[in-house]
């Protein structure tokens, strides 16, 4: 442990990865990632060019979702506009527009989405209609309060209430899920050279030669880095809550411990992958193979995982990102008692006796042959 501890603080490579490689990631995926739809730069044809359909740009200007940048000549220009990517939003408002409001006669509007991105469209597409609808229920009352009617157009209300993310905000939600894949993207990567580094260098064998058992050897390795990136993670994860504005709403200590099982989880996955090879450049496109793509993809950071097969949410229990996510979740967002959340507490912990198992198991077979 003392050797690895020695080697850990005068490899300055080491250093900078361990330390700085979590927080660039944080604001790297966090930024990256979000899908929060803001000051969309949208275009505007309008061929009515009256009061009344100034009015109804300004419903989409005055947002903190829209920003009316681009006024075309023609449709063509308007084209134009969305083909080269400069807006992803095109309205055209049909000349007779506030002719026809006037008469209290139904009139379309046509909206062009780019839908390349499709995320992004589903989202355009959800704020114009609610946008469009609260112009319409304005346009609706006026109607009848013109005629002394002040009757209610919308007998049913539906009172919605967001627990745990209140504002909707995507960076409550992706940024909490990102803990995970920090952790398990750079983690592995520096506990799976430990044991190939001495391979290549041939001190291992002076190990097999010694009287330290398999599993004295190992946990002497990972100690350093489960009390090093624990501490280094927690920093982040510290980080992550104050620079995005995050809440916390549960148990200091249950998160600590979870961080703790999924820190030294992540080190024996790295030390498990330093079992299979000899070289260093395989062990770190190993550790990436297996920890962070999976960690993307089954780590319910990103997408939900109750939207896959049940054999997919299955194959998932093989990585602890899974766990750590709904903890993590739990804790933060919801405040929830460790009887809301044991199972992945429990699973965390199965998870890190197995793996180190295996890793005995795995190293104690080469001291056989």
């Amino acid at each position: 442990m003392r050797a690895e501890l020695a080697h850990i603080t005068r490899d300055p490579i080491s250093l900078i990865v361990a330390l700085f490689m979590p927080f660039f990631m944080l604001f790297l995926f966090g930024y990256s990632l979000c899908l929060e739809l803001r000051g969309l730069p949208m275009a505007v044809f309008d061929l009515d060019q009256s009061q009344e359909s100034r009015r109804y740009i300004d419903r989409f200007d005055n947002t903190t979702y829209f920003d009316v940048r681009f006024l075309p000549n023609n449709y063509d220009q308007a084209i134009d506009y969305l083909d080269s990517g400069k807006t992803r939003l095109v309205i055209i408002i049909p000349s007779g527009f506030s002719r026809k409001i006037s008469e209290n006669r139904p009139v379309s509007i046509q909206a062009l989405v780019d839908a390349s991105f499709v995320n992004s469209a589903q989202f355009i597409v959800n704020y114009l209609s609610g946008i469009n609808a609260s112009y319409s229920s304005e346009l609706a009352t006026e109607f009848l309060k013109s005629r002394g009617i002040s009757r209610d157009i919308e007998p049913v209300h539906l009172a919605c209430r967001s627990w745990h993310n209140q504002s909707l905000r995507d960076f409550t939600f992706i940024i909490t899920g990102l803990f995970s894949v920090v952790i398990m993207g750079f983690v592995p990567i520096l506990s799976a050279l430990a044991i190939v580094r001495e391979k290549e260098s041939g001190s291992i064998q002076q190990i097999f030669a010694s009287p330290v058992k398999v599993y004295e050897y190992i946990a002497g390795k990972m100690a350093p880095y489960v009390i090093f990136l624990t501490i280094d993670n927690l920093l982040v994860i510290i980080t992550g809550i104050w620079w995005f504005d995050l809440p916390f709403r549960g148990s200091v200590l249950g998160l600590l411990f979870a961080l703790f099982l999924f820190i030294f989880a992540t080190v024996a996955i790295g030390f498990f992958i330093s079992t299979l090879t000899r070289n260093q450049l395989t062990a770190m496109l190993l550790a990436v193979v297996f920890t962070l793509m999976p960690a993307f993809i089954f780590g319910d950071a990103i997408t939900p995982l109750k939207n896959m097969p049940e054999e997919w949410q299955l194959y998932s229990c093989l990585f602890p990102a899974r766990f750590f996510t709904g903890v993590s979740r739990a804790i933060l967002l919801k405040g929830a008692a460790i009887q809301d959340y044991w199972e992945d507490m429990v699973s965390l912990i199965v998870y890190c006796v197995a793996i180190f198992a295996v890793s005995c198991w795995r190293l104690k077979g080469k001291t056989v042959v």
